[in-house]
């Protein structure tokens, strides 16, 4: 096995991650949204990672939310009391254990995930719009198994 200290590649994936990382951190990235949305929903995109989050596997659990963000449990439960708040996100009483609370997605959260969504893909499809069809569906199957290789 290569050692990542001398492997190219790896530096090559690792510096595109550090400038994604960049990207989705620019004040830019959030006026995108405030415009696409309207500024009268003052989305940002933290709110959108988190129902993104939640609609993984729901209902779920402000702990699962904490584990799938990378972020403390503090700091996830201070996230959804907003979404909540904003009408969002809505607990509920676990159909499976009636002493469990949990989360679900709203229609209105269901609705700005949607809508989301389909910023993201067009932007996506922006950045490979002169690239083959060939090699636009080679980098999605290499994209997913790296980034189930990287967090699975």
């Amino acid at each position: 096995m290569r050692s990542a200290h001398n492997d190219p590649a790896a530096e090559q994936i690792r510096l595109s991650l550090v400038g994604l990382r960049r990207l989705f951190q620019k004040k830019e990235l959030t006026e995108l949204w405030a415009a696409a949305f309207g500024e009268d929903t003052r989305l940002d995109y933290t709110e959108l990672r988190l129902l993104d989050a939640v609609g993984i596997a729901q209902p779920t659990t402000v702990g699962e939310i904490a584990q799938r963000l990378g972020i403390d449990p503090s700091r996830a439960s201070r996230q959804v009391a907003r979404a909540i708040e904003r009408g969002v996100l809505r607990r509920i009483v676990d159909a499976q254990d009636g002493r469990k609370v949990v989360l679900e997605v709203t229609k209105a959260g269901a609705g700005i995930q949607r809508r989301g969504s389909d910023l993201t893909r067009a932007r996506i499809s922006l950045a490979v719009a002169d690239w083959s069809a060939a090699d636009r569906a080679k980098f999605a199957k290499l994209f997913r198994r790296f980034a189930e290789g990287m967090t699975g």
